[in-house]
């Protein structure tokens, strides 16, 4: 459910205010109103220096996790400050650095093909007159004889080429024509031997760097985040001033705020007892108030999963507790392999006691969809793709007519699209009358009964065909009642020939719609039979693949198991994720009439 809020607004002595804000601070459960939405130069500043701590943080974390927590000893900087400017000089110096390696390493590969060799040596023969020329070709075009016809000595054949000298003096400067396909080039001014010192003791200089930042990533991560929380604090203390309007020549500061219902009585007695003047009124619809949800522990395990799509508008309901128990039975079907199910249950809970608090709820939720998968693997007989139906073990064989086969499992997913469609109907009639009260909501309810009537006495209809029940008068009576809601009734504000017109249209719109969403939810049979198949090819290619040796056949069955079966799960974890939330998202938000856009509650408070 959504928490109601209640809007405040404080009249605060401007020699009271910076007590006043303190005083809001520490209670933590004031959503500052925001009339003027551009940040000042100072508040952006702030947001860019935390944006770029938090992608420092994150790289800092994983490098700690990578050294598994290894001291390295102490950090001198004690300032966040002074430490996040450090880490920025690190970074600067390892990317110069690398790519001063890189340069080197390039001229060390232009260097081996022609060995180490005295500079000095060379330079001596230039004052004589006689230069050293380096000449590079494919080792197709060399020819052998060029060592006895001209001034020429090959020194090596590497990947492909030759690489040669041509001593020139005055005599013999220009290459012969049958040397026209043969490449000068210009070699790097260090010799070998030097630029691998070089690359050493550049080498070490990236190593030290790297185990400054190790260094930091071990001891000091608490620092920077401290430093964070407190620039935080900063941006969202700029930002309440900034949100202040001033009255009667600045003696007077006017500060609104969302305040949850909840928290109001706590607020209350803060304030009163500061003899501060404040206005409460209850939030209206067009104002947008920010949203706070409140739902009971299992809904709350879905609350991130609605966040991916948006938060409802304060005006209608949360639809978290309603689609939760679906994206959950969804998930089981598309997976749907009680071997995978409890293997995400037992993975969730053994991580769950060392895991981070934030990430626990997470973990629950995993520990939940493994169930629901666990349910709907024994429902259609899959154990880590081995079809239980087909080939049953003695213990189940009484039980084989249990299992659900494909053409049920069909007619199943079509049910569950089905039952949920309508239910976001329920869901939207509901909204529409809370909203603008019922004479909004009766095309809505016209839709809703033509449908299920419609589908009870067609049922009966094929029961008991004599009867004639589709087309009798209890059915007709619903059908025209629903006609009623749906072409003259659906706006209580509008003459009755645009109600019709609109009313035609929307019912042009409920067919192809309506169909179109139900054949959607084919996907959950879809998705739970390829990952069943993929299962039963893994467990095939296995034994198949295995040769008749006793120790190393084992051991390749058991690889490829491992392997196969790892993939299925992560990609059929991953449909059986993101199609649950297509159908949520789109066919049931969608016929639940889901407006969405809501704002999150963001209290201004202290960081910790």
């Amino acid at each position: 459910m959504i928490v109601p809020m209640f809007k405040y607004s404080f009249l605060v002595f401007h020699a009271d205010y910076d007590g006043f804000l303190e005083q809001l601070k520490d209670l933590g459960v004031a959503h500052i109103v925001e009339h003027q939405e551009e940040p000042t130069p100072e508040m952006q500043e702030l947001y860019r220096k935390i944006s770029d701590l938090s992608k420092t943080i994150k790289a800092l974390e994983v490098r700690k996790k990578n050294k598994n927590g290894e001291d390295a000893g102490k950090i001198t900087q004690t300032s966040g400050e002074k430490l996040n400017d450090r880490i920025k000089e690190i970074e600067s110096n390892l990317e110069q650095t690398r790519q001063h390696l890189s340069s080197l390493y390039k001229e060390e590969k232009q260097l081996e093909p022609w060995g180490d060799f005295s500079r000095d040596v060379i330079q001596n023969l230039s004052a004589a007159g006689i230069n050293i020329r380096y000449h590079i070709c494919p080792e197709t075009k060399y020819d052998v004889a060029w060592t006895e016809k001209y001034p020429v000595d090959l020194i090596s054949e590497t990947d492909g080429y030759s690489f040669f000298v041509w001593v020139a003096d005055a005599d013999n400067r220009e290459l012969p024509e049958e040397m026209a396909e043969v490449d000068e080039i210009t070699l790097p001014e260090d010799t070998l031997e030097e630029v691998r010192k070089e690359i050493s003791s550049t080498q070490k200089e990236i190593d030290s760097l790297e185990a400054e930042l190790d260094q930091i990533a071990i001891e000091d991560i608490q620092i920077l985040t401290n430093y964070q929380n407190n620039l935080k604090e900063q941006a969202s203390e700029l930002n309440v001033r900034f949100q202040t309007f001033e009255e009667v020549e600045g003696r007077i500061r006017l500060v609104e705020a969302w305040i949850p219902k909840v928290r109001t009585e706590e607020l209350e007695q803060q304030v009163d007892s500061q003899d501060l003047y404040y206005i409460k009124e209850p939030a209206k619809n067009h104002e947008k108030p920010p949203i706070l949800l409140k739902n009971n522990r299992f809904a709350r395990l879905f609350e991130p999963v609605s966040k991916l799509f948006s938060l409802p508008a304060y005006v209608e309901m949360d639809m978290t507790p309603f689609f939760a128990p679906f994206f959950m039975m969804f998930f089981g079907f598309c997976l749907g392999d009680a071997g995978y199910g409890l293997l995400l249950v037992f993975a969730a809970t053994i991580y769950k006691p060392k895991a981070k608090k934030k990430m626990r709820p997470i973990l629950t939720l995993v520990q939940f969809l493994g169930l629901a998968t666990v349910l709907f693997g024994v429902i259609t007989g899959t154990f880590f793709g081995m079809n239980l139906i087909e080939n049953p073990p003695s213990f189940l064989a009484d039980a084989k007519n249990m299992f659900l086969d494909n053409d049920q499992l069909f007619n199943l997913a079509l049910i569950f699209g089905a039952v949920q469609i309508l239910f976001g109907m329920i869901l939207k009639g509901i909204n529409q009358t809370i909203q603008h009260g019922i004479g909004y909501s009766f095309a809505t309810w016209g839709w809703f009964i033509l449908i299920v009537s419609s589908g009870i006495f067609y049922y009966l209809d094929q029961k008991t065909p004599e009867e004639g029940l589709f087309f009798g008068t209890v059915h007709m009576t619903f059908v025209v009642l629903s006609a009623l809601g749906i072409l003259l009734f659906n706006h209580p504000k509008r003459n009755v020939f645009v109600n019709i017109g609109a009313g035609l249209w929307d019912t042009y719109n409920m067919v192809t719609g309506v169909v179109g969403d139900l054949l959607s939810y084919i996907r959950l049979f879809a998705l739970g039979l390829a990952s069943a198949i993929l299962g039963q090819v893994f467990n095939q290619l296995a034994f198949d693949m295995a040769p008749d040796v006793p120790v190393i056949g084992i051991l390749i069955t058991l690889i490829i198991l491992l392997v196969g079966h790892g993939i299925n799960i992560f990609m059929s974890g991953l449909g059986s994720f993101v199609h649950p939330l297509r159908l949520t998202f789109v066919e049931f938000y969608k016929n639940a009439g889901f407006i969405g856009g809501g704002k999150e509650y963001r209290p201004f408070q202290k960081v910790q």
